[in-house]
């Protein structure tokens, strides 16, 4: 299928960053609710990381494991790139805010220690480095 921006009704704005914003999104035809990471392609010409875009998107659309965010296609127009990626209904940040003291506990620290531990290692055994951990 050939994604547009068409084909999504756009929610509110989950995060910024400097190469663009990332939205909460519902695709129209299934109700399928994903995130729209939206990049700027000015910001991505810019820094030069195309090439890294590219295979970033190439290798993350090939993973497959509970603890690890499908992608699920991409699209552009003239000005953006927009990468449809699984929408994760947790927010662990918001999680340990609630919290008392802002900590979890250390079962539940662990608990999600063996969840990141887990997917690194499916990583790792696909030779595949996260450069941002």
């Amino acid at each position: 299928m050939k994604w547009t921006l068409d084909n999504f009704d756009i929610g509110k704005v989950l995060g910024k960053g400097n190469f663009g914003n990332v939205y909460l999104a519902i695709e129209k035809s299934s109700g399928f609710i994903v995130v729209l990471q939206v990049l700027f392609k000015t910001q991505i010409l810019k820094t030069n990381i195309h090439h890294q875009l590219k295979k970033e998107v190439e290798i993350q659309a090939h993973l497959r494991h509970p603890n690890i965010a499908r992608i699920f296609g991409f699209f552009h127009d003239e000005t953006r790139v927009f990468m449809i990626v699984e929408y994760a209904p947790k927010d662990l940040y918001k999680e340990l805010q609630a919290q008392e003291n802002h900590r979890f506990s250390e079962d539940r620290a662990a608990f999600y220690v063996k969840q990141l531990t887990e997917a690194l290692i499916y990583c790792h055994d696909k030779n595949i480095i996260h450069r941002e951990i």
